[in-house]
């Protein structure tokens, strides 16, 4: 089981009181509204996930991560997270703007900003589709769903 691949990811929480098996209350929502997700509940799924490691040493690789992931953005670089997505520092210039309530012009600095893009498979995952990462650009043969899109079956071009 590998704790980057976005299909278990998104799967719900599930914790174990008492034995048994309790939903996370992020993961109880259906309607997509799930609630948010915390540093601390990363923690919590690395620690239960990898056996040996204690609750303190899940919090603290997580703490690192994301102090990597803050330092390289802070620097101005692009950060690429495979299957997950992009995260890229744009500079963006001086303008003008207007203050809603009044309409006054009033100028906006010029300053960084961070924009991230899904990747493809992210996308397919959270829409429920199939995630195409196995095929090979090469491929000689093209993709056709079957049985409504769960399984994907390579065919052949003669």
């Amino acid at each position: 089981m590998s704790i980057a691949n976005p299909k278990e990811m998104l799967k719900p929480f599930v914790a174990r009181a008492n034995g048994d098996e309790v939903e996370h209350e992020s993961a109880s929502h259906e309607d997509g509204a799930r609630g948010t997700l915390t540093r601390e509940d990363i923690a919590l799924a690395i620690h239960r996930r990898l056996e040996g490691m204690s609750r303190r040493e899940a919090k603290r690789l997580t703490d690192l991560v994301i102090e990597e992931m803050a330092a390289t953005l802070a620097s101005g670089e692009s950060l690429k997270l495979h299957d997950f997505g992009s995260f890229i520092v744009r500079t963006k210039r001086e303008r003008a703007g207007r203050n809603p309530r009044t309409g006054a012009p009033v100028p906006i600095e010029a300053r960084r900003v961070i924009t991230f893009k899904a990747s493809p498979n992210m996308k397919a995952v959270i829409n429920g589709e199939v995630a195409l990462t196995k095929v090979k650009k090469r491929a000689r043969g093209r993709l056709a769903p079957q049985n409504g899109g769960a399984e994907v079956v390579r065919i052949f071009a003669p």
